[in-house]
């Protein structure tokens, strides 16, 4: 457990304390910030439903955390190895899988901060509307498989192949595909092509449980078949990202 410990502590104030990362945050910071004035203050963005106005907030706060958790994900092993730091961490007496669950943990401690960080802004959007607080339950428990999912898919290609650059991009590509349920309207979605994309689709699962919850005011009873998806799909990055980083001391 104090193995787990230090190396989650290392990667936490690694993630959270060095200025790349602050960077990053600040970036969050600011187009959260741009979204939510647009939201307020455009004169046809103002006038949707608040309803509506919180589904879109909480969409955008999973797919900047996604990218983000991706781009965090992809330095995990590629970065250390670049800097040079790969080889001294292998060598200490920590196993791959200790290894990979501290890295893991941090992750998820960077999107504890992403997620704390966003909440001012669904308010500033959201206050006095309804499903308010059933749109942060279902972010964190919908959007929090979804966000570690890309970040563990991040950490495998960067075990594998060894960039930054290259697991970055792929990572990303699979993010985008994955989001064009944020770009397709709702009678493209409808077509049997559209069905078919949802129903394997992490991203477009948890976005439909926010459009049930927050708009159509479902229970959260009737998320069974989407908590599934989105839990199927963290575990399958899980194994594959303990399968390449089992590989990475062999490199």
């Amino acid at each position: 457990m104090k193995i787990y410990w230090n190396i989650t502590h290392k990667e936490s104030a690694q993630l959270l304390c060095s200025k790349r990362t602050l960077l990053w945050l600040l970036a969050y910071s600011g187009l959260l910030s741009t979204f939510s004035l647009l939201l307020v203050s455009d004169t046809e963005l103002s006038l949707l439903d608040n309803a509506q106005v919180v589904y879109l907030m909480t969409g955008t706060i999973l797919a900047v955390g996604s990218l983000i958790a991706a781009v965090l994900g992809s330095d995990s092993y590629a970065g250390e190895r670049e800097r040079g730091t790969l080889t001294p961490l292998l060598c200490a007496p920590v196993g791959p899988n200790a290894l990979l669950a501290g890295k893991g943990l941090g992750l998820l401690m960077a999107w504890g901060v992403m997620f704390v960080m966003a909440m001012p802004y669904l308010w500033a959007v959201g206050q006095g509307g309804q499903n308010l607080g059933q749109a942060v339950f279902c972010l964190a428990l919908l959007g929090t498989p979804v966000v570690l999912g890309y970040g563990c898919l991040a950490m495998a290609l960067s075990a594998r192949t060894g960039s930054v650059v290259l697991s970055l991009l792929s990572t990303v590509t699979v993010l985008t595909i994955s989001a064009i349920p944020l770009l397709l309207g709702p009678s493209l979605r409808m077509s049997a092509i559209g069905h078919v994309f949802d129903a394997v689709n992490p991203f477009a699962g948890a976005l439909n449980s926010l459009d049930s919850v927050i708009i159509d005011s479902e229970p959260f009873g009737a998320q069974a078949a989407r908590l599934l998806l989105v839990a199927t799909w963290l575990g399958v990055c899980l194994l594959a990202a303990r399968r390449s980083t089992a590989r990475v001391k062999f490199q």
